[in-house]
């Protein structure tokens, strides 16, 4: 399940995810058919302009990565899944990041792997701040 992210850090020339000097995080979104890196933005060679309505925490990271180059191809809607060398910070799992993605891009079910296991939710409309 994680060989492929292994072997794009490795095409990157990262070291191995949760390595004593591995900063970065790989992610994969599966969705429509096609496969999509993504890396965080720190790490990243190819930087891109996150265009999702999401926290400015997750917009740094591989998963805003990964889904935005799925948006900027015109893929959406149907099932997904998510692999993540890391388990999910809390500003993209539990402050609901992810899940606010996943619904911007039509997404109805996505499956999330981690280290830590895996679960699939069923997208929701994203909870939005009280101004």
């Amino acid at each position: 399940m994680f060989d492929d992210l292994a072997e794009y850090r490795q095409s990157l020339s990262l070291p191995p995810a949760g390595s004593e000097t591995d900063k970065s995080t790989i992610a994969k979104l599966e969705i429509g058919g096609q496969n999509f890196f993504g890396i965080n933005s720190g790490s990243n060679p190819n930087p891109r302009q996150i265009t999702f309505n999401v926290n400015p925490i997750t917009k740094t990271h591989a998963e805003a990565d990964a889904f935005q180059q799925a948006a900027d191809v015109g893929i959406r809607g149907g099932k997904a899944r998510l692999i993540v060398d890391r388990d999910l910070c809390a500003a993209c799992g539990i402050r609901g990041g992810v899940n606010s993605m996943a619904w911007q891009l039509g997404i109805e079910e996505l499956e999330i792997i981690t280290p830590s296991g895996s679960k699939t939710i069923a997208v929701k409309p994203p909870n939005r701040r009280r101004q």
